[in-house]
């Protein structure tokens, strides 16, 4: 928590670390009122998961906080260091993707298979016991979308936005094609920098949008595979950390989205031919590592998936 605090305002300190224990009455409602502009329907799930968890409202909204605020720190500790790739399997798009996550350790154990409802309509995602937003998910017959995580040093953070994961999910909410979920992701802006890696079921839809926070770039599929790991591509170099740099402690730190995205390059010159060769595309070092807690296939115009996550 103290490291998450350090790129956080002085003056809002005290009420996280109130809340983050549970304490202060002040705290919770300021937390709710805050929790309701982000959307009345999540602010409505999240304070029915603290009440079925028997657990303070403050702590589960928080935890619903946990990308962005580790975005906060003056540093990006690479807490979320995802790889994912996306290709063609028989004709039809396909999304592989590692969601590699270390605060807390234990994600893995906890993942969840949720279905969000609206009407008749519903959609896959793949998360973690208490998260209302969306990391991972799966429109049968339409598209299926994976966030990873942005670095975020040369880039501004915006505390009066929503959530990264709260706006994936009000975009998911929307159901529609994979045009207009695409078409809806842009439209958003949000607290803290991320990437959507999106597929559609033509053999064209392959994304990548790159969020600024204010603004989105978009990259498409020029090869036979698309690959984004954590770090911006092309045009967009100029907002990337060194690889290599010492922070305030004199602590060196080494960031591997670029081995992994090029380890993911070498292995796809041999596309996979089933939902487990993808599987297998993702495993081993650099790509898999320590902080890996899922792994996933998702092929949406057939609804198929496969999933193996770290116990």
């Amino acid at each position: 928590m103290d490291e998450a605090l350090e790129g956080i305002p002085q003056r809002l300190r005290p009420l996280i670390r109130a809340a983050a224990h549970g304490t202060g009455r002040v705290a919770g409602r300021i937390l709710g009122t805050v929790a309701g502009c982000f959307g009345g329907e999540y602010a409505a799930e999240i304070q029915g998961l603290a009440a079925a968890a028997e657990a303070p409202f403050s702590q589960v909204f928080l935890s619903n906080l946990m990308y962005d605020l580790t975005q906060m720190s003056d540093h990006w500790s690479g807490a979320s260091a995802c790889s994912s790739f996306s290709f063609n399997l028989k004709g039809t798009p396909t999304l592989a993707r590692n969601m590699d996550w270390c605060l807390p350790a234990g994600v893995g154990r906890h993942t969840v298979l949720v279905r969000f409802h609206r009407g008749g309509k519903s959609y896959l995602s793949v998360g973690v016991v208490g998260l209302v937003g969306v990391l991972s998910a799966m429109y049968e017959g339409h598209w299926a979308v994976t966030l990873n995580q942005a670095p975020v040093q040369r880039l501004a953070i915006r505390y009066t936005q929503w959530p990264a994961l709260h706006r994936l999910r009000a975009a998911c909410d929307g159901f529609g094609s994979f045009r207009s979920v695409t078409r809806r992701l842009r439209a958003f802006q949000t607290m803290s920098p991320f990437f959507v890696h999106a597929v559609g079921v033509k053999p064209t839809e392959h994304v990548v949008l790159s969020s600024l926070g204010h603004e989105f770039h978009v990259r498409r599929k020029t090869a036979s595979a698309l690959i984004q790991t954590n770090h911006f591509v092309d045009d967009l170099e100029r907002l990337n950390p060194p690889d290599t740099f010492l922070d305030a402690d004199g602590c060196e730190w080494r960031y591997d989205s670029r081995p992994r995205y090029e380890a993911l390059q070498r292995r796809l010159r041999e596309l996979p031919k089933s939902l487990d060769e993808s599987l297998r595309k993702l495993q081993r070092s650099p790509v898999t590592t320590e902080a890996t807690q899922q792994q996933m296939v998702l092929r949406p115009a057939t609804g198929e998936y496969a999933l193996r996550v770290r116990r």
